[in-house]
Formats: C-alpha cells, structure tokens, sequence
C-alpha cells in the first residue's frame, strides 16, 4: 500500500533523518583500516538509543543487527562481524532509524584509506545518480522516471544496476508501495503525489548484475567478485518539491 503522510508525519520524518545523518556520519568516520564492521554495528546500535530510536532492521525477518555492513563485493545485507577493515576496500554503511513509530531508510559508501581512481570515480557516479534520481521526484512524474534516472547515469559510465533489489516507500512502515527499481521507463509506473515519503537506492557494480546469497541467507554479493556500492536517502515529496529528509 502507498501511503501519503500528513505534514505532522513528515515533521516527525525529518527529525528521524537528522537522527539518521549524525549516526551514519559517525558510523562512517570509523570506517577506518583495523577497525571491524562489528564495532560500527555497535556504535549504531548504541547512539540510535541515546536518540532515543530503535533498529528497525531487526523487525524484518528476525534480522540480527542494527545495520547492514557490506564490504567490497558485497552488494547488500552484509552482516556486521569481526572482519577487519583495510586500506583499499569500499564500505557500503545501511541503517534504518525508527522514531515515534515512524520509519526512514539511510546508505552511503566510502573508501577505507586511499583507493585508485578508478573506485573513486565508481563512488562519485553512484552518489551523482542517485541527485539525478531524486530530481525526478516531482508531482506528476511517475516511478520509472525516478529508476530511468538513476539507471541512465549508472550505464552511461558503464557499470551495472542491481536487478532484482530495489528501492521503496517508507514512513508509517519500514517498506511500502511503490517499489523504487534501479531501473525503469520515463512515464511508467505509479504517479507521484505530494506526501509520499521514498527511500531512493541506488545498487550499482562494476561487473555484471547477476549476484548470490550467501550462506547466512541475508548477504548479497556480486556473482562475479567485482565492487559494489549502494547510495540511498530517505526523501519526502512536499507543496515545495522533493526534500531529502536524511541529509
């Protein structure tokens, strides 16, 4: 169901993402060589109840963490645990904030120690598509064109989008219609109204799109080994446009 929230619901909204930038701010500063994905798991599980919000990962399926940590090749769904970080990898950092029983969805990549420019170019056009997709959150406009967007900008460079994960609504639940695909047709799929809250994705490799679940039954990682990187915000459609709520 697509739910469209009331001005009250998207106040709460926003405090929710200002409560979700400063953990994932502080969750990435310790995205650093030696430390392990456990040890952000733990510091966003402990801030999130000095916020005075809770996981709500952890209601989806019996989900044991706080938060999604997915390191090179893993594409989503990384399960924090005792690997130990090193210069060179990418670090995709996923968590959902739950305050006053209102929902919102926040990821970001980045680079541990120094990286090629290859990979710091793969990282920029992943968050550039991610600003061009959210450009499309408009009244009127529909979901493919949010998906076109992303997707064109991913593919001009060359890399891959996920096909068989994608984006959705969130707000008064943790996933509400419409489904956000990282790719899609300009002028297809559900029409876009004001109140809708999105959480817009973007999953995006280097290699092919084909990927596996691993053995815990949650990770996803690239078939082919090759990087991965996801960029997501949590952005309410208002009277004044889209504004993204976990910035």
């Amino acid at each position: 169901m697509t739910y469209i929230k009331t001005p009250e619901q998207i106040a709460i909204l926003k405090k929710a993402g200002k409560i979700s930038k400063e953990i994932l701010d502080a969750a990435l500063k310790l995205c650093l060589e030696g430390n392990t994905t456990l040890s952000i798991n733990n510091l966003i599980e402990s801030e999130m109840l000095k916020h005075k919000a809770t996981p709500w990962f952890k209601e989806i399926n019996d989900y044991p963490y706080a938060s999604c940590i997915s390191v090179n090749d893993v594409w989503i769904h990384g399960f924090p645990n005792q690997t130990i970080l090193k210069s060179g990898d990418i670090v995709s950092v996923d968590l959902g904030v739950k305050y006053k029983d209102m929902y919102v969805d926040h990821c970001k990549t980045v680079s541990v120690g120094k990286v090629d420019n290859k990979v710091s170019e793969f990282l920029k056009i992943g968050e550039h598509s991610l600003n061009v997709a959210i450009a499309e959150f408009k009244e009127g406009n529909r979901v493919g064109d949010i998906s076109h967007a992303m997707q064109s900008i991913i593919e001009q460079n060359n890399y891959s989008v996920i096909e068989n994960f994608a984006g959705h609504g969130v707000g008064i639940r943790p996933h509400e219609e419409p489904q956000i695909m990282c790719y899609g047709t300009p002028g297809v799929g559900k029409r876009l109204k004001n109140g809708m809250v999105l959480a817009i994705e973007i999953m995006y490799t280097i290699g092919t799109p084909e990927n596996k679940v691993l053995e815990d039954g949650w990770t996803v990682a690239t078939s082919d080994g090759s990087l991965s990187a996801m960029f997501e915000h949590t952005v309410a459609l208002t009277e004044n446009g889209a504004e993204i709520l976990t910035i």
